[in-house]
């Protein structure tokens, strides 16, 4: 870029600079025709030194920008892998939290047991002890 800084020194990447005329109506009429030269084009190797990759469709694409498809939706492949990551280990938080309510209610389902066994044990030694003194057995709950 420093050669087009000289006198009289043509412009690279020519065709770049005629696209943005063009798009900004300056009219080209009177300037000079230089053809197109190998050295002039802008290459892959250039593209990409400004951080974007070829698609398989041929398109560049910025790096690190995920593709989404027609639905909305993120495509789930090599380019999403850490994506697809997070996503199984919410699966696996999911599963370790339902397997760890599951234990849960099961501790709870024995305590409630153990108690309803007991509360039942203590019903029989109050009926037992009011009939020994010859009172009224207590009322049903």
């Amino acid at each position: 870029m420093h050669k087009a800084f000289r006198l009289n020194a043509h412009f690279p990447y020519p065709h770049l600079v005629n696209l943005f005329l063009q798009h900004f109506n300056i009219p080209l009429d009177s300037e000079p025709y230089v053809p197109i030269k190998r050295s002039f084009l802008i290459g892959a190797t250039v593209i990409a030194s400004f951080g974007y990759r070829k698609e398989h469709d041929d398109s560049w694409v910025k790096k690190g920008a995920y593709p989404i498809d027609d639905e909305g939706h993120l495509p789930v492949g090599e380019d999403s892998s850490l994506l697809q990551r997070i996503l199984d280990r919410f699966d696996g938080l999911q599963t370790y939290v339902g397997e760890r309510f599951d234990a849960l209610e099961l501790q709870v389902d024995m305590r409630f047991d153990k108690m309803d066994s007991r509360i039942t044990k203590v019903e029989g030694d109050v009926t037992y002890i009011c009939t020994c003194f010859d009172l009224p057995p207590p009322p049903s709950s």
